[in-house]
């Protein structure tokens, strides 16, 4: 190939292709790893009623965690802990409470839903109850 805008041409539409296949390599993977605990609820839900609730509750924290586990190992990463300072970038403040003793203000005082984070970019920000100081607001939405 002599012409220069051909082989830009071609070498764009290389690098296109093999990006595309990468994504779908690990889309193909992220289902797979959701099929597996799919087919572990059909076997619990096959199973029928546990004799108590509590076993019924440790075999879908079993499948909860397996599912969190290989989603961690593609690397998802859970956003927002009881106790870190709310960021905005990272938390949706869905609730504010006076701040306990020993607690600063900003502090995360409960998780109401989870946030997560895949290769460095946010997906979704956890939503959480956050600790004002001195402060006697409630029921306030703010980002």
């Amino acid at each position: 190939m002599s012409d220069p805008t051909a082989r830009l041409a071609y070498e764009h539409a290389r690098a296109l292709t093999a990006r595309d296949a990468a994504h779908r390599a690990l889309t193909e993977r992220l289902l797979l790893r959701c099929a597996d605990a799919l087919d572990a609820f059909d076997r619990l839900l096959a199973e029928g009623a546990a004799p108590d609730t509590e076993t019924y509750r440790r075999s879908l924290a079993l499948i909860a965690g397996q599912l969190e586990r290989d989603l961690a190992e593609e690397g998802l990463e859970r956003v927002g802990r009881v106790g870190e300072r709310a960021e905005p970038a990272t938390h949706h403040i869905a609730d504010v409470r006076a701040a306990p003793p020993g607690t600063d203000g900003d502090a995360v005082l409960e998780i109401l839903q989870r946030g997560y984070r895949y290769r460095g970019q946010v997906l979704r920000a956890a939503r959480v109850v956050v600790a004002v100081e001195g402060g006697t607001e409630q029921g306030t939405e703010r980002e």
